[in-house]
């Protein structure tokens, strides 16, 4: 994935298990990743509770897979 180590960021991305997540400030007060893949909803829940804006959740879901919502 291009930008995965760029400043300033939430990135998303779909893998065959679920969805990976990278998110630096000022998205979130630490820069945070999970390990292992989550499902969409867990990773919204995961990404919410660190305070990151519900737009930009959509908006790097969106990039990772345009079709994230019908899943």
């Amino acid at each position: 994935m291009n930008g995965w180590h760029d400043h300033s960021m939430i990135k998303i991305e779909k893998v065959r298990d679920g969805y990976l997540a990278h998110v630096t400030p000022p998205h979130v007060q630490e820069e945070w990743k999970h390990p292992t893949p989550l499902s969409r909803s867990e990773l919204v829940k995961e990404l919410s509770s660190r305070g990151v804006h519900t737009t930009d959740i959509g908006d790097a879901f969106y990039e990772a897979d345009p079709d994230w919502l019908s899943h």
